[in-house]
């Protein structure tokens, strides 16, 4: 596949038209896309980490819960899960279950992790039932790695040796998982970008895709780091060296919204995509918007207390939704280039309808 096939640095709600003429007409749909955050804590202690706010203590969502509330999601409309978050996923002992539950519900599945964890069985557990499974790397050897996970040295081969036990099990089983290493761009990895695109190409990983970094408004560990120009003509010219070098991996350097990041400053006044997704806590709640967290404007109900009828078609959701596209400050308390940035480029044009829109 080539990068176009993921289409990682645009959008796909032109695949959900029926679902954007619901929110046109007024109605309060469904999201499409969930995020859940199985855990609060993390067994490494990434620099770039946007939520070491939200490490401080150790929490598990409940495994029979969040099953039950998997299945309601599916039948109000929800089509997709990551499985990410806070923390990392796999120090749920509870995940396998909620992967196969979802799965089993009809919702696609999806895991973002270090991957440390991993193990022949538990990637016999989950792999057949994943869409894809993404592995947060972001080097290409050891003392990077170490230095930019905040972990010993020997980790890295670890994670390594867990991504190709991953692959292994993957075309053992006849799965369609796609299987993808993600690579942070920040200022003590960049040097280390071609050894990882020659570690990962020669795995034989469907992609490794080059992502922006984004300061999350409540990060402890702030950084100044940003991109010039310098710095973006030479990623793409080390991602230009090696495009088509490996059969089976594309690389994919995610550049629109890297020059986004670059620009400061958003394309978009208002938030419209808050109804198209949510997130849920480690702590069961239900927030329109993961970078408000303990935010009550953002935050809807809570799993353990509400039915998914109740958080996702309820006032407080409806509120909330209101609040993101008529008063939220995009430019003062939003994240510079956020996850939902392109979609918001795309609603916001949608919402700005011309004169004579029949004259097409």
């Amino acid at each position: 596949m080539s990068q176009n096939d993921y289409m990682m640095d645009g959008h796909k709600l032109l695949w959900h038209l029926e679902r954007v003429t619901a929110w046109q007409a007024g109605e309060l749909i469904a999201p499409i896309y969930v995020e859940i955050s199985p855990v609060s804590f993390c067994n490494h202690r990434c620099q770039f980490c946007g939520l070491d706010f939200a490490q401080g203590e150790r929490i598990l969502l409940d495994t029979a819960v969040t099953c039950r509330s998997l299945q309601e999601m599916a039948q109000l409309g929800v089509k997709s899960i990551m499985f990410a978050g806070e923390g990392e996923p796999l120090l749920h002992p509870g995940l396998p279950e909620m992967v196969a539950v979802a799965k089993e519900s009809g919702l696609d599945v999806s895991i973002t992790t270090n991957g440390s964890l991993g193990t022949p069985e538990v990637w016999q557990s989950v792999i057949p039932r994943l869409s894809w499974l993404r592995f947060s790397v972001d080097a290409g050897s050891p003392d990077v790695y170490a230095r930019v996970h905040g972990v010993g040295s020997a980790a890295f081969e670890k994670t390594v040796e867990s991504i190709r036990q991953a692959l292994v099990v993957r075309d053992a089983t006849g799965s369609s998982c796609t299987i993808g290493v993600q690579f942070l761009l920040i200022r003590d990895n960049l040097a280390d970008l071609a050894q990882a695109i020659q570690l990962f190409g020669a795995m034989g990983v469907d992609y490794l895709s080059l992502k922006p970094y984004s300061e999350h408004p409540q990060m402890l560990n702030k950084s100044d780091f940003t991109y010039d120009a310098e710095a973006i003509a030479g990623i793409d010219a080390i991602v230009e060296q090696y495009q088509g070098a490996f059969r089976k991996t594309a690389i994919i350097f995610r550049k629109a919204a890297t020059n986004a990041y670059a620009s400061g400053s958003a394309a978009f006044n208002h938030c419209h995509a808050l109804p198209f997704w949510g997130y849920v806590s480690s702590r069961g709640d239900f927030y329109t918007c993961s970078v408000f967290l303990n935010d009550e404007r953002f935050g809807v109900g809570n799993i353990g207390v509400e039915t998914m009828q109740e958080i996702l078609f309820g006032m407080r959701r409806q509120s909330s939704v209101a609040y993101g596209s008529e008063e939220l400050v995009i430019g003062h308390e939003c994240r510079v280039n956020c996850r939902m940035a392109r979609i918001n480029e795309f609603l916001e044009l949608l919402s700005s309808q011309p004169q004579h829109v029949n004259f097409i």
